[in-house]
This record gives C-alpha cells, structure tokens and sequence, in this order.
C-alpha cells in the first residue's frame, strides 16, 4: 500500500501543483476511506483488479479537484452576498 509521502508526491504530479499539507491530509483521509468502501462491498482486496495504488492516486485527485472547487464556490458565494449587502442589491439566484 502507498504511504502518504509518494502518494502526495503522485497526486501532485498528477495534478501538476503542490498541495498544502492539511488540504492533502483530508483529500488523502476521504479518498482511503472511500476506497476501502468500494473495496468491501466488491468483496476484494487493496489492489486487486486494479483498485490498489493506482487507482488511489486517481481517486484523490478527483477529491482534490471536488474539494478545491467545494471551496472556491463558498468563498465566490460569501463575496456575491457581502457585494449584494454592500450595494443594497437583491441577490439572485
């Protein structure tokens, strides 16, 4: 199984940025923990028919990616409504 270090490593040369340690930490915890999941409930092991290392290093990328665009949208959300109070405006949907 990958330790945390190659697979920082990995996921940032997949992604082609350096990740701050705390957002890997949890994109890494969450993307392991669904991994383990989808591994039990098809009855394999870590690694077996391809769901080991490789398909991690994908899988947290993707929760990068989601995390990364999660947090943009609540920043962009919070900076609409403070223009919208700012101003007096309505906000829209």
């Amino acid at each position: 199984m990958i330790g945390s270090c190659a697979l920082k490593a990995r996921v940032e040369e997949h992604l082609g940025v350096a990740l701050a340690p705390g957002f890997f930490d949890k994109a890494e915890q969450y993307a392991r923990r669904k991994l383990d999941l989808c591994n039990e409930r098809a009855g394999r092991q870590y690694g077996e028919d391809g769901y080991g290392d490789e398909y991690l290093v994908l899988l947290t990328a993707d929760t990068v990616r989601e995390m990364a665009f999660s947090e943009y949208t609540m920043i962009r959300s919070a900076e609409i409504m403070a223009e919208a109070a700012a101003g007096g405006k309505a906000v829209e949907a």
